[in-house]
């Protein structure tokens, strides 16, 4: 019985191995960062280090807005790149032009269809109305975020319509407190397909010994 159940957990243990990350530092309403939006800081971000390996592959990165400024939609994008240190680097993301409805407290959620992040590099995302500056008139608060590890500070850029600044010059200002109340979503991304053979073979394996040993 004591070997039964000793698989049992060496199975489960197999299990929760693949187990996601998540970055979330979202506490409520908490408005403190303004105004993001058209025509004043065009781009607002958030530093963070990737996690260790497996969970290499980012799925899904969430921002919360708070309170509205000026009244009016937020044309914007969701973008990832990664950060040298004063400035954006190379851009690993971009989404398609977003439309926030800026009626109160939200949350944006971009998808990324898989990215996967070198373990302990620091990153940047951001969310930017340059690229479609000029489009739409609100401008908006948005959330303060605990501190968490992995995140690394709060940053923006009045950068206007160029967007091209964000990655050839230095940010205004970066790494500062409060973090934005941010979400990150990490997996170990799509085993491959020798990986997942192996581990269905040892858990139909396991499967059987524990059911002869029950028996």
């Amino acid at each position: 019985m004591k070997k039964a159940l000793f698989l049992i957990a060496v199975l489960l243990f197999g299990f929760g191995a693949f187990a996601d990350t998540t970055y979330n530092n979202y506490q409520g309403l908490s408005p403190f960062w303004q105004p993001f939006g058209n025509p004043n800081t065009a781009t607002y971000g958030e530093i963070f280090t990737a996690p260790s390996a497996p969970d290499t592959n980012l799925a899904n990165f969430s921002f919360w807005f708070a309170d509205p400024v000026l009244p009016g939609d937020i044309l914007l994008g969701g973008y990832i790149a990664t950060w040298t240190g004063t400035n954006a680097g190379t851009l690993l993301y971009s989404s398609a032009a977003y439309d926030y409805p800026n009626t109160g407290e939200g949350k944006i959620t971009f998808d990324t269809g898989g990215l996967t992040l070198t373990p302990g590099q620091q990153y940047v995302m951001f969310l930017s109305v340059s690229q479609y500056y000029g489009l739409s008139a609100g401008n908006a608060q948005v959330d303060a975020g605990t501190p968490l590890n992995g995140l690394n500070g709060f940053a923006w850029y009045n950068n206007a319509d160029n967007f091209d600044a964000l990655f050839n010059s230095s940010w205004d200002n970066f790494g500062v407190s409060p973090d934005w109340a941010v979400e990150l979503n990490f997996n170990p991304g799509v085993p491959e397909p020798g990986t997942l053979m192996l581990m269905g073979t040892g858990i139909l394996g396991g499967l059987g010994l524990l059911r002869r040993k029950l028996l």
